[in-house]
């Protein structure tokens, strides 16, 4: 059985009110979008502390993992809102380079936590998810399959909804230190001390949460993608509206991943969101060369290649033999492995949140804050399952992707069980 620390037996006394007693609690958001809808003003800035405040639970990251634990605790019981703190490093809406696409399996999370589908934001519906290998076409159909968000204006809307919902975020507050004891953990921010029961990861491939847990030796499992948002006149864009492309072509030049071109919006202007993603799942084959790579992608996808400005970042990719917890400490999204398929993070990152939502609640019932069940309890909820049989797609298909003599085959059961397999009912 875990020890607790003051702060787990006073249940936060220093969050004492859910509205009103925290600095800034009742404040809304900085919000773009749709700020003007809602009438909202934008967030005054939040009062700096430097004197150490105690907490139940602590969430370094105010993105879809860090948002969908809070909820779902609030879910599981309301008294949450008085008991957990949300620091983010940044201010909605902040700059995420991410494509964007949320499938239908987050969309239906989104759904449970009480969202209305689909979400007032701008947004593309993909209703065709194409998967290409030369000419061989896979044809995955659903109402939706995925819907594509500009990512700046999603994270935003759910930080919101969260806040409004009693979920405490301290924005443009980014820990600096943690340090876990047998009695709780420690963590410095640009703006004071906490001491927590327990801190969540939620703050990311490179975040602070993820170094401080020593991962097994070996492989990093570190995927690379470049990414570009090309403006499209209307009758472009309308012609692709509802299709999302995934070309497996380049697997040919050492590329463990795919092309994409999902149609998308920023500001209002119509964009296809087009890239390479890399999983590198095998560091012993050659390194693809992705900026050559993309150019070509877009020169076959008929659009401007002249002064592109290509974003690139890092992700860790899920794999059932990294570490997701250690004790007081759970890692959830991008801390803790997106899809290696396809490089999918949203959809999991909301799944992640249900899981340690349930694990954090069990805890402080039990007072075993080792966290040990937590890889168990994830391999077999819903999350894990998806995300076990994506790496294991991925783990197998890109050491043979180079080989025609895999693919096709492949392709071709492709075809086949998209043609079988039922339509899913329309989501809304």
């Amino acid at each position: 059985m875990g020890v607790q620390s003051p702060a787990c037996g006073a249940r936060g006394r220093a969050f004492e009110s859910r509205r009103g007693r925290l600095p800034g609690a009742d404040q809304p958001l900085l919000f773009i979008y749709p700020l003007r809808k809602t009438g909202m003003n934008p967030a005054r800035p939040l009062p700096t502390h430097t004197s150490r405040r105690d907490i139940d639970l602590l969430i370094l990251g105010a993105g879809p993992a860090g948002l969908s634990t809070a909820l779902h605790l609030l879910q599981i019981d309301s008294s949450w809102a008085d008991r957990m703190l949300v620091l983010e490093k940044s201010v909605h809406p902040r700059p995420k380079l991410c494509a964007g696409g949320v499938t239908r399996f987050g969309l239906q999370i989104l759904r449970d936590l009480g969202f209305q589908l689909p979400l007032p934001l701008p947004q593309a519906r993909i209703d065709e998810a194409q998967l290409h290998y030369v000419s061989d076409v896979v044809r995955v159909r659903g109402t939706p399959q995925l819907v594509v968000f500009h990512r700046p204006e999603l994270d935003a809307y759910l930080a919101q909804h969260a806040r409004l919902r009693g979920v405490n975020i301290h924005q443009s507050e980014p820990a600096q230190s943690l340090r876990v004891d047998q009695r709780g953990v420690s963590v410095a921010s640009t703006l004071g001390e906490y001491r927590a029961c327990v801190v969540v990861g939620a703050d990311g491939t490179l975040g602070i949460a993820r170094r401080s847990l020593r991962q097994p030796q070996g492989h990093a499992r570190i995927a690379r993608l470049l990414e570009v948002w090309q403006p499209v006149d209307s009758q472009t864009r309308q012609s692709a509206e509802h299709i999302a492309f995934f070309d497996f072509t380049p697997v040919k030049e050492h590329l463990q991943g795919y092309y994409w071109k999902f149609p998308s919006s920023v500001e209002g202007q119509p964009v296809f969101n087009c890239g390479v993603y890399d999983a590198r799942m095998t560091t012993g084959h050659p390194r693809a060369e992705l900026p050559r790579l993309l150019l070509h992608w877009l020169a076959e996808s008929c659009l401007p290649t002249e002064n592109l400005k290509p974003a690139g970042h890092p992700i860790h990719w899920f794999s059932p033999r990294a570490r997701f917890a250690g004790p007081r400490l759970v890692l959830v999204g991008d801390a803790a492995g997106v899809d290696p398929l396809f490089g999918e993070g949203i959809a999991p990152a909301l799944g992640y949140g249900q899981v340690a939502a349930q694990v954090i609640q069990r805890a402080f019932s039990s007072g075993d804050f080792s966290f040990r069940d937590y890889p168990q309890r994830l391999f077999t909820s819903a999350v894990g399952r998806y995300l076990l049989l994506r790496w294991a797609v991925a783990w197998w298909g890109y050491r043979l992707c180079e080989r025609p003599s895999f693919m096709r085959p492949l392709w071709a059961l492709g075809v086949l069980l998209a043609r079988i397999w039922p339509t899913p009912l329309p989501l809304w």
